[in-house]
């Protein structure tokens, strides 16, 4: 319900006008403000513990609270936005009469909408009582039948088989004890299916003496699960059951039951009352009876279940060919020419079978041109089909979401299709748009994120990618959810979305309070700042524009700006109201940015300035940028100190002074970045008082001693920079109880050896090292017992603790410009691992070599028409392209040009042309050629060392599978291996080419470097 979201936005509201900031003080009728957020919580409250069944009456009052809650916001945001403009910018007639006109529009429209919240509390009531009624002759009189799975012909089951043998297995184990069964899945995902496979399996029809199955639906009761269950396990006459009450169908249930081996099967539960209510009479006859569960909850599934619920996810893209195939054609054969399409349209339907099957209907009935319009608009296709059947299944998830989420899951809408969507930066915005209501004892983050983890468990949302703590790090949404959030986000008016390429802006971008720009650029727009522009409050732009010209003065109240694009000072000093602030480029803001009175995230790509006003904002909760300069705050005899209570990210501060006039009024920073670079100018022992420190992130600018450092126990995070700290006091780090994640980069720490300490580093997950003096590492594996990812970079060191191979937890070993030698100890270790019967470690080894290449010169090159080139070379490996300079009027150019190629694929092939350079036309081919490095590579994989210089280890001779015009020798010199080659170019009548390879391992270059 977007009409919750919006009361929960004006409660915030009203809160930040009753206790604005320390440089801010509002003429305001306390009185009546205190009333009206006294009746908005009583409204939210009452709202929150009912629900509602979805009608005309009911949606008709939710847009009256929402337009109602708005329409108070804009009178409260307006007046303060006037009194900020008059305190600042002086306007004298302005503040003559700014304390009259405060009072006479809340004296005149407050009350109002305080009248308009008690009438629709009041409706609200009666449609409650109405609904109870209802329920109650329900309950005397169910209508509601269970329909039974389809005994008859097959369901597609592609890519189920797996699940059906595993839901079989744990309905056919040997355990005697009554088990329950849940399957639990997204809307449309194939849970029905899957379970009806089940039940109609003669194995199983053979195992069970009874068999039951109800559907429960959202408003199903208790005496309606009960029937219909009986009247599939006795013979007892309709009219007879239902004159029974709850109790009596429910022992009578027991008794029929009581003795039998029997299964049972809830499909789509919603809720756990439903569940509790049946489960009592459902008895454990010690035979093996079984009752399978399916919903959408996971939550209610583990609630439920006597075991783990069995999660079934999105189809592989494979599976959902083979899906889609099968349901387009009777055969499963698919014609050639019709595959690739066919893929792409699989491709599209992101997984689920709910879609594929609906897609697969709509072709197999359709001519082969149609596919071509599928394929572009599949979510139309989709929809359209019997009657939005599959929209109207996934409609039921929203319609079951609490109040609270409603406006949150909407919010999806917002986002294009097919991006990861980060957790800090969606629950920022939950927080800047007003939908997160404050709890006691938790911050609204905290809060944020467990509506999140509530949409998961309700599989309305996907995990992307996880933190190695095992925290989601980002989100998406399937497709048809996220088509879904924007048709109910704009029947409710709750955003539009908007493309500039008119030069007249629609009506609904003008009376929006969310407006969402998919493409195009503000140039000729034509929108007036008067007038219902003024209403919008979101303004958000995933495409590079001109927005910054023009959203601040036509959207006098924007709370959020959230844009690609450049934006300048003096256009977000005008939005006085933003509470969320992102751009690109770099920021130097003036002692104006305390008029900002709601400010809580500033975010910006480059560079921040901020003046000393920063230090009286408590409402700031993030701010982040490359850099930020921040200054030193006031004295404490200047003024009363103001805390930064609610800052939580700070980074990444420059020149930071870590001295304990910051430290102490940023006391709850959760996330902190920064740079020292002066002496005396960082007491870092100081960084101790922060307690609810989680990630951090320190460097040093210059040659700078460390001094004393001091770490939380709280951190959980930590990244180093030049810091220098002797491997013998790494203890400092390590003896952190909570750290789970360590970044050594360069200069982190120094010495050639590190001797690993027990009882250290006991809960640390991922471990980088990047430095290059490194040599021996000693340590065992009882000094990193839960490390999991072990990243190196950029080392001399020669091998990893053997002993790191009984570490059970370590999965990944990540090697990058580090030595073959230690390539070879990974190797050993998971060949180790795998002796004790372990599983194999994943190593990765990127940029597996340096090489360069000596284009020394041409010989005897092509001469067209008489006339003598300008020829230059040109060298292609993969995407890389590297040209040399024209020799002007040569046939025996000298080009001596040497390049320097980061190889990680030695077998891609690298190819040669010689072309002359025209000036006044297409510059023309003079031949080409190509040339295999893999045996340079082999060759220094055998790592000779030792050998006298020039010593030839292999001679290739000219072939027709080459392009050397001679022989060519691989010669070891100075520790490199060194080939000299001349090629004969193709496709041309003569000319060769005369080159030089080097290959060296990467370590080796970047340490020569």
């Amino acid at each position: 319900m977007a009409a919750y979201g919006a009361l929960v936005s004006l409660t915030h509201t009203i809160d930040q006008v009753l206790q604005p900031p320390p440089a801010h003080h509002f003429i305001i009728d306390r009185e009546r403000i205190e009333s009206l957020r006294e009746r908005v919580v009583l409204l939210l409250d009452f709202l929150a513990n009912q629900s509602f069944r979805r009608s005309k009456e009911v949606e008709d009052l939710e847009m009256r609270i929402t337009d109602a809650s708005n329409a108070a916001e804009d009178i409260i945001e307006s007046n303060a936005r006037n009194q900020i403009r008059a305190k600042y910018e002086f306007f004298r007639k302005m503040r003559s009469t700014l304390k009259n006109m405060v009072h006479i529009n809340v004296k005149r429209d407050i009350p109002m909408i305080v009248e308009e919240f008690v009438f629709i509390e009041k409706e609200l009531r009666n449609i409650k009582d109405d609904k109870v009624t209802e329920d109650e002759q329900s309950e005397k009189s169910p209508t509601v039948s269970s329909p039974r799975p389809l005994s008859g012909g097959k369901n597609t089951m592609v890519g189920f088989d797996e699940h059906l043998i595993q839901i079989m297995s744990m309905l056919a184990t040997d355990e005697s004890d009554r088990r329950i069964i849940p399957i639990v899945g997204m809307g449309g995902i194939g849970k029905t299916t899957l379970a009806t496979n089940v039940y109609n399996n003669p194995f199983i029809v053979e195992k069970f003496e009874v068999r039951a199955w109800f559907v429960v639906s959202q408003e199903c009761t208790g005496k309606e699960i009960l029937l219909g269950l009986l009247r599939q396990v006795v013979t007892t006459g309709r009219n007879e059951l239902e004159m029974n009450d709850d109790d009596e169908l429910g022992e009578k249930l027991h008794k029929t039951l009581f003795g039998r081996r029997y299964l049972i099967v809830m499909d789509d539960i919603w809720d756990i009352k439903a569940w509790e209510m049946v489960n009592r009479f459902l008895p454990d006859n010690d035979n093996g009876s079984r009752i399978l569960v399916t919903t959408r909850l996971m939550k209610l599934a583990s609630d439920v279940g006597s075991c783990t619920p069995y999660q079934l996810n999105l189809l592989e893209k494979s599976q959902s060919w083979d899906l889609l195939r099968e349901k387009i054609f009777a055969e499963g054969r698919c014609p050639v020419e019709l595959e690739v399409i066919g893929r792409k349209i699989a491709k599209k339907c992101r997984g689920l079978p709910l879609a594929l099957v609906v897609v697969g209907g709509l072709l197999a009935k359709s001519e082969r041109d149609h596919w071509k319009y599928v394929e572009e608009d599949l979510t139309s296709s989709v929809n359209n089909q019997d009657d939005e059947f599959c929209m109207k299944i996934l409609l039921l998830s929203y319609i079951h979401l609490p109040i609270y989420l409603k406006p949150c899951f909407l919010y999806f809408a917002v986002f294009p299709q097919d991006i990861d969507i980060k957790v800090s930066w969606l629950v920022r915005l939950w927080i800047a748009e007003g939908f997160i209501r404050q709890c006691k004892h938790k911050s609204l983050e905290e809060i944020g994120e467990e509506y999140l983890e509530d949409l998961i468990d309700r599989n309305l949302i996907l995990v992307g990618k996880r933190k190695i703590s095992g925290e989601v790090k980002t989100y998406h949404i399937h497709d048809l959810l996220s088509d879904l959030c924007k048709s109910e986000a704009r029947k409710h008016n709750f955003l539009v979305f908007a493309k500039l390429d008119k030069t007249k802006a629609s009506s609904d971008m003008l009376s929006v309070r969310r407006l969402i720009i998919n493409g195009g650029r503000w140039k000729k727009i034509k929108l007036r700042a008067s007038g219902s522009a003024a209403t919008t409050r979101s303004f958000i732009s995933f495409f590079y524009g001109n927005s910054s010209s023009y959203s601040a003065r036509r959207f006098i109240l924007l709370r959020v700006l959230d844009v690609v694009d450049r934006y300048p000072q003096h256009e977000i000093l005008k939005l006085i109201n933003s509470r969320y602030v992102a751009c690109m480029g770099s920021l130097s803001m003036s002692s104006s940015i305390s008029r900002l009175w709601s400010l809580q995230t500033l975010v910006v790509d480059e560079e921040l300035t901020l003046p000393i006003e920063i230090w009286q904002m408590p409402q700031l909760r993030h701010v982040k940028a490359k850099t930020i300069s921040l200054p030193d705050p006031p004295s404490d005899n200047a003024q009363k100190i103001t805390v930064l209570e609610n800052l939580q990210t700070l980074s990444t501060v420059g020149e930071f002074k870590c001295s304990e006039e910051v430290i102490k009024r940023i006391p709850n920073v959760k996330k902190l970045g920064i740079v020292c670079s002066t002496v005396g100018s960082h007491c870092l022992s100081n960084l101790g008082f922060l307690h609810k420190l989680e990630s951090l992130s320190l460097a040093f600018d210059g040659t700078i001693g460390r001094g004393n450092m001091v770490f939380p126990s709280s951190v959980k995070k930590l990244c180093l920079s030049e810091c220098k700290i002797p491997w013998e006091d790494m203890s400092i780090v390590g003896s952190l109880p909570n750290l789970q994640v360590l970044k050594l980069r360069s200069n982190a720490a120094v010495g050639q050896k590190w001797i690993s300490n027990e009882e250290e580093f006991v809960r640390l997950k991922f471990l980088l090292i990047e430095l290059r003096e490194l040599e021996i590492w000693e340590a065992d594996s009882t000094h990193f017992p839960c490390l999991e990812e072990l990243h190196l970079r950029t080392l001399n060191l020669k091998e990893i603790p053997s002993d790191f191979s009984e570490i059970l937890p370590l999965q990944v070993i990540d090697l990058n410009l580090c030595s073959s030698s230690l390539l070879t100890s990974a190797k050993e270790m998971s060949e180790e691992r795998e002796n004790l019967g372990y599983d194999a470690l994943q190593i990765r080894y990127s940029s597996l070599g340096v090489l360069t290449i000596l284009v020394k010169r041409g010989i005897n090159l092509s001469v067209r028409d008489g006339r003598i080139r300008d020829p230059y070379v040109v060298i292609k490996m993969g995407e890389k392209r590297l040209k040399t300079r024209a020799v002007i009027r040569n046939v025996n150019p000298d080009w001596d040009k040497d390049f320097t190629i980061v190889v990680s694929d030695p077998c891609q092939p690298i190819s040669l042309t010689v072309y002359d350079q025209y000036k006044f036309n297409l510059d023309d081919k003079m031949g080409d050629a190509d040339f295999d490095i893999r045996p340079l590579v082999e060759v220094a994989k055998m790592n000779p060392n030792g050998l006298p210089n020039g010593t030839v280890s292999t001679i290739i001779l000219p072939s027709i599978s080459n392009c050397l015009a001679e022989e060519s020798s691989l010669v070891w010199k100075d520790n490199r291996v060194m080939q000299d080659m001349r090629l004969r170019l193709k496709n041309i009548d003569c000319g060769e080419v005369e080159l030089q390879l080097e290959w060296s391992d990467c370590f080796s270059y970047y340490k020569r470097s």
